[in-house]
């Protein structure tokens, strides 16, 4: 008898192929049209809230779909017909899906932008670029083989900070922690995860890291 938990059984058989499943009609994919005829696979998961205040990206952005979830409407928009701008319910298997959605119209580089907690001193004027991201959640494992943790894409982190080092914004790099639990951010589990690296904690960055590698696409982050 196999005594694992369910989370840590991974089965490594193919990914699923949705296309029959996303073809049946109740998702209106057809808004991507205008995607696709530009050649757009980018996009950015945007989690900050009031996102009609940044006036400056908003008046340039056109609502093209909306990502329902169980409890949820969250926006997608064409940002100045040159990226995708998606709006993220907080967690990761909402995030998850979203991707996969978005994977499915084309995309295939990613960007999350959003914020975490600190849960070692640092400059909170600077921007944080995680590096990598420790598994402490669910969506991750069924994904990919359980593992502490999982790196995200190297080349578009580096892509990221030398944006960053281009307009003079301050930055750091290092390790992010992803837990489902939110209120079981103790101070036990807090210094074993300091121990591990940690400098930052969030929800979902293992989760969209891991979709990212299974699914063959990139992703990176930006806290």
């Amino acid at each position: 008898m196999n005594n694992l938990p369910p989370i840590a059984e991974f089965y490594n058989d193919d990914m699923p192929n949705l296309d029959a499943f996303f073809s049946n009609g109740k998702k209106e994919f057809w808004r991507f049209n205008k995607c696709k005829e530009l050649g757009i696979d980018k996009c950015v998961i945007f989690f900050p809230r009031h996102f009609k205040m940044i006036k400056s990206i908003y008046r340039k952005c056109k609502l093209i779909y909306e990502f329902m979830s169980a409890s949820s409407v969250s926006p997608v928009y064409l940002y100045d017909n040159k990226v995708l701008i998606a709006l993220c319910p907080l967690g990761g298997p909402a995030a998850a899906n979203l991707m996969e959605e978005l994977i499915f119209v084309g995309i295939k580089t990613f960007i999350g932008t959003g914020s975490c907690g600190a849960i070692k001193e640092t400059d909170f004027n600077k921007f944080l670029i995680p590096t990598k991201a420790i598994r402490d959640e669910g969506t991750s494992y069924h994904y990919l083989p359980a593992n502490k943790f999982i790196a995200v894409d190297k080349e578009l982190s580096k892509s990221i900070a030398n944006t960053l080092t281009k307009y003079n914004e301050p930055f750091i790099s290092g390790i992010t922690w992803t837990t489902d639990g939110l209120y079981r951010e103790t101070p036990k589990r807090i210094a074993a995860r300091k121990k591990d690296g940690a400098i930052c904690v969030e929800m979902e960055t293992a989760s969209l890291a891991a979709v990212a590698k299974a699914k063959n696409v990139k992703y990176a982050c930006l806290l």
